[in-house]
């Protein structure tokens, strides 16, 4: 099983965690977002149209588009290549870089602006 794990931030400013996937023994993709608190907000287990079936990583992104999740697309590329390589025992965390505080850090640091 393949886990990439990235913390991140949801529509309303809430803490969570993402884990996106691929589970070699049952051949599927996975993806399992908590609270900071540890309740599961979505699981593919509990998702009808995903369940243990699901063989595209991208079926997950209207999902957590839809509850404002972003996360860094590095995820779905490595998910996707995981499953085509059937990769197993490999965990990935993503981190969260928030890309606009990124860029302004670099500007500044480039040009001694404090």
């Amino acid at each position: 099983m393949s886990q990439h794990i990235c913390a991140a931030r949801d529509s309303e400013g809430n803490n969570v965690q993402v884990i996106l996937g691929y589970d070699r023994p049952l051949n599927f993709v996975f993806c399992i977002v908590t609270a900071a608190d540890g309740e599961i907000i979505y699981s593919n287990l509990s998702d009808l149209n995903a369940g243990t079936r699901q063989q595209d990583v991208n079926y997950y992104r209207p999902i957590l588009e839809a509850a404002g999740v972003k996360l860094p697309e590095t995820m779905f590329e490595q998910v996707a290549e995981d499953q085509a390589l059937r990769v197993g025992n490999r965990v990935v965390n993503h981190g969260y870089i928030d890309r606009a505080a990124a860029r302004a850090r670099f500007l500044a640091d480039q040009f001694n602006i404090s």
